[in-house]
């Protein structure tokens, strides 16, 4: 649940970003980094984790969105979530032709995480370690965070993949009930009892985690 402090927080970051703050962007992009990494991991498929990393993809996702944030409407305050969300569909479709529908890697021929990633484009943009580095933008909350949503990833892994959908589009991707239905072909009622085990299942592998205290 969003609060009115986090409406105002998100939107002065936007007013920000929009007027050329840098840190600003950094802010307010590592402010979710915990729940990118974890979902460029779930859409990203075995051959093309064995061919990129999972932080070089999300170099590229963090240009795109630098790039194109003048196209952004702030609406609420996870407006601006929601469409990192799309972009990471766009650029997960986007690494897998460059490996797998053209022309083979040169031997010697990587990715970075201070390299461009492909259709990066534009060499004053930011490296996304260069958010990473700065103190400011990684506060301890991130930092918990992010420990927070390691777990999870384990976990995750720990479920049956019709669980583990449901939640990726339910909680990380923040779907609706409709959008979800239509994803997975099934009538929205079964969606929300799919939904609903699967957090139980996800609350029950985390306790045997030793994650909750009980």
């Amino acid at each position: 649940m969003t609060t009115s402090g986090d409406h105002r927080t998100t939107e002065q970051l936007v007013l920000r970003i929009h007027g050329g703050d840098l840190d600003a962007f950094n802010q307010l992009f590592m402010r979710y980094y915990p729940r990118i990494k974890l979902l460029v991991r779930l859409h990203m498929l075995d051959k093309l984790k064995a061919q990129v990393e999972v932080d070089d993809v999300i170099q590229e996702i963090y240009m795109e969105v630098y790039r194109n944030f003048h196209k952004f409407e702030y609406r609420d305050p996870d407006s601006f979530y929601k469409w990192v969300v799309k972009v990471i569909g766009w650029k997960i479709k986007d690494f897998d032709k460059y490996f797998f529908k053209t022309a083979k890697r040169q031997p010697g021929e990587t990715l970075s995480l201070q390299q461009r990633a492909p259709g990066a484009g534009s060499d004053t943009a930011p490296a996304l370690g260069d958010g990473l580095a700065g103190v400011g933008t990684t506060p301890s909350a991130i930092i918990m965070e992010k420990e927070g949503y390691k777990m999870l990833a384990q976990a995750l892994q720990k479920l049956p993949g019709h669980f583990r959908k449901v939640i990726q589009l339910r909680h990380l991707e923040q779907r609706s009930v409709k959008e979800t239905a239509e994803i997975l072909d099934m009538k929205a009622s079964a969606v929300n009892v799919l939904f609903h085990r699967a957090q139980s299942r996800l609350h029950d592998v985390l306790k045997e985690m030793t994650y909750f205290k009980t």
